[in-house]
């Protein structure tokens, strides 16, 4: 008899050691956290993510490899270029993609740079325990983290997916983050603690889901690359391809039907094209010609989602299967209907109306007090700030007074000295 679910693989995704630099990183001064923001966006974030890795090794299960995406019961989840740049808060614009490092480090302070490479080879790519590679490090130079990052997520779950087990080793705190965007803040997914993961995350729906930020309405997204019809990833142990087209949701589009098939065209190339150079190179030109695509060729911004595409996913799930099967949960008793007088409704609307304009004008005077208090501790961080440089100023000009004071002393106890020694000279003449 054919199985009603598919095989469940072993995963597991890398958890590096990062105890000690949360711990130098929790030492640095606000107002150096937020110096350290304005050039390496939310690192510092997703350095001190606590990351639930039960919760990504189920979500991995769910890891539909033809297709580069995660397929649900009526739904389909897939990571992109724009909600990284979200979430990492390095913009893209204006950056390089893949077309080689830099030369030289921009003229940040030392120390910002010292541990953003420090977090780009133990957290973004950790390659290689307590070590930071040359990948990572060629990265940091482009500055423009992103699409490699992408890549890594892709490529790794595909890898290890085709492999039936092992580690993956792609970023874990930031795909926890991005899929934690898109789970239920409340209802009753939310409240059904007691059930386990395989089962709240088997029986997620498409309503369930919190879809796309305002962020991206109207956004232009990268689509394709070159003459691929999807997006050709380079990632740090090899390339792969993600398919945008599954993802117009997310960005706020609308989801009309099913994808064109050659728009999922799939690769997964293992070190750099050792076995297909040609491939390789042609991914790497493909990227000089970056294809966007907006409002005007995706309609408008409203995240709507039609019956058409609806159908194929489900169809798709009935090829593919679910890892899990979801038992039905029981359903909640029907509340009783009771009566109400007119009357006294209508004082209920009344006071209800009253109560939403005093909750209305508490929520502006707590936001007033929020942004004050923020201005006022941004204030006293500054002048903390300052203070202690003047006082290191301070200090640095007393240890030179008090070395010019020994200094004059010592001269003036040589000068007595000589003069006694000039009077015994006159004496002896």
């Amino acid at each position: 008899m054919e199985s009603s679910k598919r095989n469940i693989y072993s995963f597991k995704f890398k958890d590096p050691d990062l105890k000690n630099l949360r711990n130098l990183v929790s030492q640095m001064h606000p107002v150096y956290r937020i110096n350290f923001g304005k050039n390496y966006g939310n690192l510092l974030s997703i350095l001190n993510q606590q990351v639930d890795h039960t919760t990504l090794i189920i979500l991995a299960q769910f890891y539909d490899l033809p297709l580069r995406c995660f397929t649900f019961q009526d739904f389909q989840l897939a990571p992109t270029l724009e909600e990284f740049e979200c979430l990492v808060r390095i913009p893209m614009k204006d950056k390089p993609l893949f077309v080689g490092t830099d030369e030289s480090l921009p003229l940040e302070d030392a120390c910002y740079s010292a541990i953003a490479l420090a977090i780009y080879g133990i957290v973004l790519f950790p390659n290689m325990d307590g070590f930071i590679d040359m990948t990572a490090i060629c990265v940091f130079l482009i500055g423009n983290p992103l699409p490699t990052l992408l890549a890594d997520v892709y490529y790794h779950i595909s890898h290890r997916y085709t492999k039936k087990k092992g580690l993956i080793a792609c970023c874990a705190p930031l795909l926890y983050q991005w899929f934690l965007e898109h789970l239920p803040k409340t209802g009753a997914w939310v409240e059904q603690t007691d059930i386990s993961w395989p089962q709240r995350l088997g029986s997620l729906r498409s309503e369930d889901l919190s879809w796309y930020s305002k962020e991206y309405i109207n956004a232009d997204i990268i689509f394709s690359c070159g003459d691929f019809p999807n997006l050709p990833l380079i990632g740090t142990q090899g390339c792969v391809n993600a398919n945008p087209v599954l993802s117009l949701r997310q960005l706020g589009y609308p989801m009309e039907g099913p994808p064109e098939a050659n728009s999922l065209e799939a690769f997964l190339l293992l070190d750099f094209g050792a076995e297909n150079p040609s491939l390789f190179q042609r991914i790497k030109e493909a990227w000089k010609n970056v294809n966007r695509k907006g409002k005007a060729e995706l309609g408008r911004a409203n995240g709507i989602t039609k019956e058409p595409y609806f159908q194929w996913v489900k169809e798709r799930v009935q090829i593919i299967k679910m890892p899990f099967v979801i038992r039905t949960p029981i359903p909640l008793p029907e509340p009783k209907l009771t009566h109400v007088p007119i009357e006294e409704m209508e004082e209920l609307k009344t006071t209800m109306a009253k109560l939403e304009k005093e909750n209305e004008e508490l929520q502006t005077k707590l936001q007033q007090t929020i942004n004050e208090k923020n201005n006022m501790k941004w204030e006293l961080e500054r002048k903390e700030a300052q203070l202690q440089a003047h006082v290191e100023k301070f200090n640095k000009e007393e240890h030179k007074r008090k070395k010019i004071k020994v200094g004059l002393e010592q001269a003036d106890h040589c000068l007595d000295t000589l003069k006694g020694q000039l009077r015994q000279a006159q004496k002896e003449c």
